[in-house]
């Protein structure tokens, strides 16, 4: 299956007004059919590969390429070439990516005002993943919480990458011994990244 590749659409014909075609004789049979081509990825035009264009003449129905147009037909598509603005949906691809940017951007931004408002504001059931050394990531869940110090249970798991820690994020994982941490260490390992992600259902 092609999910990318390019493609061309037409944008726009003109008549070349007063143009004799050297090919029948006739005059006011000349326009000029300009395309766009563009790259598309997923069949979604990603952004513009340029514009082309040809002469054609209706009267004897003769082509002439941009490359092999006569003089007197050249001058007129030359200059008809020069206006022809390429359709802004030829960028549509750029656009979503931007706009997909933005998105994440912006989620990133939200999602780290929320866990620092969870790491000031500390509740029962609140889970840490964090890093304890380079390979050794497991998870923190918050039993109780008091004025100065959260209590908190260990999971008795880690994985050697943060990717499906979600997986021992279950009550079955974390020993029975209580800990105490101080409200300012919870917050020191948050803001030296130990601490990289809190979950609060």
């Amino acid at each position: 299956m092609v999910i990318y590749g390019w493609r061309s659409s037409h944008i726009v014909t003109h008549d070349a007004k007063n143009i004799t075609c050297p090919s029948c004789g006739e005059k006011g049979g000349i326009v000029n059919i300009f395309h766009g081509k563009y790259f598309h990825f997923f069949w979604i035009p990603t952004f513009s590969l340029g514009k082309k264009g040809t002469a054609h003449c209706t009267k004897c129905d003769d082509t002439f390429s941009s490359k092999k147009m006569p003089e007197n037909i050249d001058r007129q598509y030359r200059e008809m070439k020069s206006e022809v603005r390429i359709p802004l949906w030829h960028f549509s691809g750029i656009a979503i990516l931007a706009l997909f940017i933005a998105f994440i951007a912006y989620s990133s931004k939200v999602e780290a005002k929320n866990e620092l408002a969870y790491i000031t504001n500390p509740l029962a059931g609140d889970v840490y993943e964090y890093q304890e050394e380079p390979e050794n990531f497991s998870t923190l869940k918050v039993v109780e919480v008091t004025k100065d110090s959260i209590l908190y249970l260990i999971n008795n798991y880690a994985f050697t990458t943060k990717n499906g820690i979600e997986k021992i994020e279950i009550d079955s994982c974390y020993g029975k011994d209580l800990y105490i941490m101080s409200r300012t260490e919870l917050k020191n390992m948050f803001n030296k990244g130990t601490i990289y992600d809190v979950n609060r259902k």
